[in-house]
């Protein structure tokens, strides 16, 4: 999976070497700024279990035994590797 702020970091340093018209220098500003911010932490387990528990029919596996009384919960593996693939965590 792409890097995307190791990316636009690596991409900033090599154009901030160059001299750049106004624009640019205010996109690369732009940059540097956002890749100044922390990244978002992403949700926690309970916060996953908590979505999962407001839709059916994960609502009612897991109330079912699902896995509210487990450390290890399949669903919030399930959707942790979904963020990992296709979001961030």
């Amino acid at each position: 999976m792409t890097d995307f702020r190791a990316l636009c970091a690596e991409l900033h340093a090599a154009f901030n070497t160059y001299a750049v018209d106004m624009k640019h220098h205010d996109l690369l500003e732009r940059a540097r700024a956002l890749l100044a911010e922390p990244e978002a932490e992403g949700p926690s387990a309970d916060e996953l279990i908590g979505l999962a528990l407001e839709r059916e029919p994960w609502a009612t596996w897991l109330r079912s035994g699902g896995c509210l009384e487990s450390a290890h919960c399949e669903l919030v593996d399930l959707m942790l590797a979904a963020i990992a693939r296709w979001g961030r965590r």
